[in-house]
């Protein structure tokens, strides 16, 4: 009996008997980017935890350069059996890049899907970091698909210039640009710093050469501030006073200084060892062993440039321009008076080039170059060729770009096939949304002598310049581009009666006022915040059509439109269409009643 109440009690004794404990708690996805703050040209390495053994997860890197415009990447991973991954040691296995890349993330950085393709996320400004956030999506998700949920996000700063470095805008004499001072009393050795035909005053390099140590003089040689808005000719006296300044500086190293260059600022860094003996060494980065382009002056010597032929230049499927046989053949001896007398230069050559350069054939000029050194005894040159590298090689982990930048010249020969017409003879000229974009209005414009309307919107062009052979020019569409304010109108204000320049980034209205012939200005959609800057427009005579939403100014009157125009046509009292609305004055109501 005792042993049948002993069975009949088990049961309950198993019902009052303690739950097994819980499992431990998962811990959550984390992801940790180190260091979190530092130079742009430095590994960081990325490390994700907490997921499960072999989860699939996407990685993602988001920036946005100074316009706003988005860059992403994406890269396909894989979880360890610890629910770990780091991307030093592990591969992607999909998305922007495969396999072991530990900077893959940021140097596949492109334009978002929204965004015009072929951009390059390149810092206007230096004293500002680039923020990237990297996240972890669930799953596995293709560039372009929208992507899982975030499980795990975190923020790096990417410094092109140290803490510490200055940069000293210059005005020295005939030199222009910007120089780069490391921290600490020096001396340090100095590097002058220059780029190709975008022309302008690039940075970026230069900052981060001063970050390692280099006082770096980023050195601009056209269309910048009162130096030439073309490269039509250069003189080679223009880089040895900015060689001798450099050499000179009290921060500066000497006996000699050193040079780089992309492009046309390499094949100019050639031109400067040879000439120059300030100039003792030279990094030539996608070089031409022959002066191109533009003719270079040196006393009484003159290098005669190579010159690109457009009926050589190839368009691909995808709209892109490929200008790999369009210079021209510098072996041929009818060319030989462009060649670059290397042979006579003093110091050391760095030659670097991308063996899938199809902007020119840059492996072949480092080769020419080679020759030509060892032909006359010398061995003073090292070559670094990279296979499946293009035509911009520029610091580690800078966002690669797919494309160079379309010029006007090779828009105008694309319209001219498009269209069988001679761009010079036409009245209505179409180059908005080139692939690759526009970024400058170059002096190739100056064949539009018939144009009436020009149209180069939804480009990348930030400056309005090179208008002054269009003296037929009615009408100029320079919507969703990157323009920062007005310069440049004056060369046609005795024609145009149509500016359409919406979408830009103009806070200021200064210069306006010589649009005489105004009648037409569509500029929704920019910066402009305060009724000083507004009242501007009432210096314009004949202005009528006037479309102004979406700037801040008229944002205040959102939700109340009249109130908006009343203010507005106060100041303007001439227009007579704002933002599409007929404006109707109490005086022209007055008449309608009597």
């Amino acid at each position: 009996m005792w042993r049948a109440l002993a069975a009949a009690s088990a049961p309950a004794r198993a019902l009052c008997r303690a739950p097994p404990p819980p499992p431990p708690p998962r811990r959550a996805a984390s992801v940790a980017v180190s260091p979190a703050a530092g130079p742009a040209d430095e590994r960081v390495e990325t490390r994700v935890a907490g997921l499960e053994p072999g989860q699939p997860v996407t990685l993602r890197a988001v920036a946005a350069d100074e316009r706003g415009c988005l860059f992403q990447s994406c890269a396909q991973y894989r979880a360890d059996s610890r629910g770990q991954l780091h991307l030093g040691t592990d591969a992607s296995h999909g998305g922007d890049y495969t396999g072991v890349e530990p900077m893959g993330l940021f140097w596949s950085l492109a334009p978002a899907g929204m965004e015009r393709p072929y951009q390059r996320l390149v810092p206007r400004s230096t004293g500002t970091p680039m923020k990237v956030e990297v996240l972890v999506h669930q799953g596995h998700s293709l560039p372009g698909a929208f992507p899982g949920p975030v499980v795990a996000k975190a923020e790096v700063e990417r410094w092109f210039a140290a803490p510490g470095v200055r940069r000293i805008r210059l005005k020295e004499g005939g030199v222009r640009g910007s120089l780069f001072l490391p921290p600490g009393d020096g001396p340090f050795p100095g590097v002058i710093d220059m780029y190709g035909d975008e022309g302008g005053l690039i940075e970026f390099r230069s900052s981060l050469l001063a970050t390692r140590g280099f006082a770096a003089l980023s050195l601009p040689y056209f269309d910048f501030e009162d130096l030439p808005k073309v490269m039509k000719e250069l003189k080679l006296e223009y880089f040895e006073e900015a060689a001798r300044f450099l050499q000179r500086h009290p921060k500066v190293k000497g006996p000699g200084i050193g040079v780089i260059g992309t492009g046309k600022g390499a094949e100019l860094g050639l031109s400067m060892i040879t000439f120059l003996p300030e100039v003792v060494a030279a990094v030539c980065i996608s070089g031409c062993s022959s002066n191109t382009v533009a003719d270079l002056h040196y006393g009484e010597m003159t290098l005669p440039g190579l010159r690109f032929d457009m009926n050589k230049v190839s368009v691909s499927d995808a709209g892109v321009f490929d200008t790999f046989e369009a210079l021209d053949d510098p072996t041929n001896p009818a060319n030989s008076s462009c060649v670059i007398p290397i042979e006579k230069a003093e110091g050391h050559f760095l030659l670097v080039v991308g063996e899938d350069d199809r902007v020119w054939k840059s492996p072949l000029y480092a080769e020419l170059a080679i020759g030509r050194l060892r032909q006359h005894g010398k061995e003073n040159f090292e070559l670094l060729s990279y296979s499946g590298a293009g035509h911009r090689i520029d610091p580690p982990s800078t966002p690669f770009c797919q494309a160079k930048a379309t010029t006007i010249k090779e828009a105008l020969a694309k319209w001219e096939e498009k269209n069988g017409q001679k761009a010079s003879e036409a009245k209505e000229v179409k180059l908005y949304g080139q692939i690759p974009p526009v970024e400058r209005m170059d002096e190739s414009l100056s064949t539009l002598v018939n144009c009436e309307k020009l149209s180069l919107s939804t480009n990348c062009i930030e400056r309005i310049a090179n208008l002054s052979s269009l003296k037929n020019l009615r009408i100029l569409s320079l919507g969703r581009n990157n323009i920062k304010n007005l310069n440049g109108l004056e060369a046609v204000a005795d024609t145009l009666e149509e500016l359409w320049i919406s979408y830009n980034f103009i806070e200021k209205l200064r210069g306006i006022r010589v649009m005489k012939k105004l009648k037409v200005l569509y500029m929704s959609n920019n910066l402009v915040k305060d009724w000083a800057e507004f009242v501007r427009l009432a210096e314009l005579p004949l202005l009528e059509d006037l479309v102004f939403v979406g700037n801040p100014l008229q944002e205040k009157y959102a939700s109340d439109q009249n109130s908006w125009i009343e203010e507005a046509t106060k100041r303007v009292p001439k227009l007579k269409k704002l933002d599409g609305i007929l404006v109707i004055k109490e005086e022209e109501e007055e008449e309608g009643t009597n």
